[in-house]
């Protein structure tokens, strides 16, 4: 009969050597469990098999074992967190992180974790400094992790354009070196190869706005190329394998080898779609593997980096004096910067004629978007109207705590429990979309404003009010608005924003009206025409082509 140790020493000896985690590691270890069961070393390492597994509900039962046994064990109470994260479960994470903290002070993974579910309960700033500790405390060769989402997370703050663009330029070097590499050479190719780097070609919302471009783009003159670092591929990939000229799933690849291959393809323009809400990938543009580098689409802000040489937007999303707060140049293209193209999940709109019912207000962006200032204002539109209703929904919700916390943060600003909708999230795309017919008004976030959720609710016949801001973060629905021919609902102000809400809740004969027509409308703007924007979007191309030789 062996031991139980010889089970534990087995297992781990058998996954040093890279044997099949499910197949054999996993049966030694469970052979070793009912002798091990009060050793707190061994129950970290069996739950976090079971974690990497993907095995949940049984890595955290065995995790807190291991805890309850050894309380100081941080990096069991870390798998812990991720646990929770995975789960949906945001405040929990925020809980076990700061047990972290208190053994690890200086723990730059837990600090990490923790933004990363402060900003999703809506805690901004909090998020920020967690942000700024975890990149201050990470030592190692991945600090350009923390670094970026510190960057991605300036976008939901108020601080200053000038700052913002600074640390922007302060941290590029985790990503460029200086000086630069020299610029590629331009390939004799017969056809002009694109070459797009993106994980979010999958049920995302980068894949709604690029869907256009994919199915209509010019195969005698160009070839798309993807190159993909999507981990988890679905019918959504599917459909982009195939309407692309040729992909290559780079996702497990080295950053050398894959500008190895992106040079071995002859890419003349290399189209980044994600910025600084992907970090690894950014590495690619330091090399300079294409003569011409594009930011486009996935981040609504400067990369930084003086190794790409453009970022594709519209005259509506960036003020007047917006070059100067960007390391590439902007590219303006006519009406809005996005082509959105709806799926076949959206059903027909309705709502309920109006009478005596409440008007419901409502907003489906993200916790993370709703700042305290953006509350504050949503609430005063909602008592700016007799009976007025908020409608929030997002699949954080679920989570008893976060919801009651959520719910506070409204009632501390004036709306009863009662004017408060919680609708419910766990649902598939069509039953998402339908809930936007419950929604008389959508008010749009601010700083950050709302962009794929902007596009449903107009669709579904719901007008978005919004706020020009003075930042391309804070002004894509007003570039939206303005591409479906609803000007007269982007306000200058917060009291401009009350002003148009409430007059249009009473005005409810010109309400319906919009509601009637808005989808229609949307279907008969440039938003929706795809033949027009591949068209915009392929001579912005060829431009940056002949501007980049010219120059060089």
């Amino acid at each position: 009969m062996k031991s139980p140790n010889y089970y534990f020493e087995k297992g781990m000896l058998e996954c040093s050597k890279g044997a099949d985690k499910t197949e054999v590691v996993l049966p030694l270890f469970q052979k070793a469990y009912p002798g091990l069961k009060n050793d707190a070393d061994f129950l970290y390492v069996f739950g976090t098999l079971l974690f990497d597994l993907q095995q949940y509900t049984m890595a955290l039962g065995i995790l807190g074992e291991s805890v309850r046994i050894k309380p100081n064990n941080a990096a069991a109470l870390l798998t812990v967190a991720m646990i929770f994260e995975r789960a949906a479960n945001p405040v929990s994470v925020i809980n076990t992180c700061k047990m972290v903290l208190n053994l690890e002070p200086r723990n730059s993974r837990a600090y990490n974790i923790m933004a990363n579910s402060l900003i999703r309960c809506g805690f901004q700033q909090e998020s920020f400094e967690a942000r700024k500790n975890a990149l201050e405390y990470c030592c190692d060769a991945n600090a350009f992790m923390p670094a970026s989402e510190y960057l991605f997370n300036l976008n939901y703050t108020e601080k200053s354009r000038e700052e913002i663009f600074a640390l922007h330029d302060k941290h590029r070097l985790f990503w460029e070196s200086e000086p630069l590499p020299a610029r590629a050479q331009f390939p004799q190719t017969e056809k002009i190869k694109i070459g797009f780097v993106t994980a979010d070609l999958r049920k995302h919302a980068v894949a709604f706005f690029m869907k256009a471009l994919f199915e209509c783009y010019d195969r005698e003159k160009f070839e798309f190329h993807c190159f993909s670092f999507t981990s988890s591929p679905d019918g959504i990939t599917e459909k982009f394998i195939k309407l692309s000229s040729k992909w290559h799933d780079v996702h497990k690849l080295q950053i050398d080898e894959i500008v190895k291959i992106i040079r071995g393809e002859q890419i003349s323009v290399l189209v980044d779609l994600s910025g600084h809400t992907a970090a690894w990938q950014l590495k690619i543009y330091g090399h300079r593997p294409a003569p011409v580098q594009v930011a486009y689409c996935g981040y609504p802000n400067t990369t930084g980096f003086r190794s790409i040489d453009y970022r594709i937007t519209d005259d509506i999303c960036e003020p007047s004096d917006a070059q100067n707060f960007h390391s590439e140049k902007l590219y303006k293209i006519d009406d809005c910067f996005l082509c959105f193209s709806p799926n076949d999940d959206f059903p027909e709109t309705h709502f309920e004629p109006f009478g005596k019912r409440p008007i419901i207000f409502g907003s489906f962006n993200n916790l993370s978007k709703m700042t305290p200032q953006t509350i504050k204002l949503w609430c005063k539109v909602v008592n700016s109207v007799p009976n007025g209703k908020f409608a929030i929904k997002n699949v954080y919700l679920g989570d008893p705590k976060l919801r009651d916390l959520i719910i506070s943060r409204f009632i501390r600003n004036g709306l009863s429990e009662e004017q408060i909708v919680n609708m419910p999230s766990n649902m598939d795309a069509k039953e998402h979309y339908e809930q936007y017919n419950k929604i008389d008004i959508a008010l749009d976030s601010f700083p950050y404003n709302g962009t794929t959720t902007t596009c449903e609710a107009l669709y579904m016949g719901v007008p978005v009010i919004t706020i020009l801001g003075d930042r391309h973060v804070s002004r894509v629905s007003a570039s939206l608005l303005t591409t479906v021919g609803l000007p007269e609902l982007i306000a200058k102000d917060e009291n401009e924003f009350v002003r148009i809400a409430a007059e249009l809740a009473q005005n409810t004969t010109r309400l319906a009206e919009i509601k009637r027509s808005l989808r229609t409308k949307m279907q008969n703007s440039p938003l929706t025409d795809k033949k027009a924007f591949t068209q915009k979007f392929q001579n912005a191309i060829l431009e940056m082509i002949n501007e980049i030789k010219a120059r060089d």
